[in-house]
């Protein structure tokens, strides 16, 4: 797939080392999410004001497999990884300008109702644009 989010590695983003403090890894996932949810024509300041549906974060794992460097250029590419009835997960693969896998991060979230806080079913146009995206990466992938 093509990445969907490109970002350069800043100074101020960096450890003492030199490389990409981990928790902006984080920042980048879930903006490179945003990026990937616009494109699917998934407007999520207008679903959140809209107070229907609120989309939290409820779990988020990383692996760091290469050091980004400051002036490293980086591309995300966002990809569904599971849709359930009231959850879906989110792959974003970091991979360095040789095309080389540099960090892997998964995202879990959960539709929940605002006013409740309790688990609501995904809403239908999101879990098609989801399974939609989740499908041409498997056919991706099987090629």
């Amino acid at each position: 797939m093509n990445p969907g989010y490109r970002f350069s590695v800043m100074l101020s983003s960096t450890d003492r080392a030199g490389v990409l403090f981990y928790p902006e890894l984080f920042r980048h996932a879930h903006d490179a999410y945003e990026a990937f949810m616009a494109r699917q024509e998934q407007d999520l300041p207008g679903i959140f004001a809209a107070g229907d549906v609120h989309i939290p974060v409820v779990h988020v794992e990383s692996d760091y497999l290469l050091p980004l460097r400051h002036g490293d250029s980086v591309d995300v590419t966002v990809t569904p990884a599971r849709v359930g009835a009231t959850s879906f997960s989110i792959d974003c693969e970091f991979t360095d300008a040789q095309g080389r896998t540099a960090a892997k991060v998964r995202s879990v979230h959960v539709c929940i109702d605002p006013a409740s806080r309790q688990a609501v079913a995904v809403p239908a146009t999101l879990r098609e644009r989801l399974m939609v995206c989740m499908a041409a990466a498997q056919r991706l992938q099987d090629s």
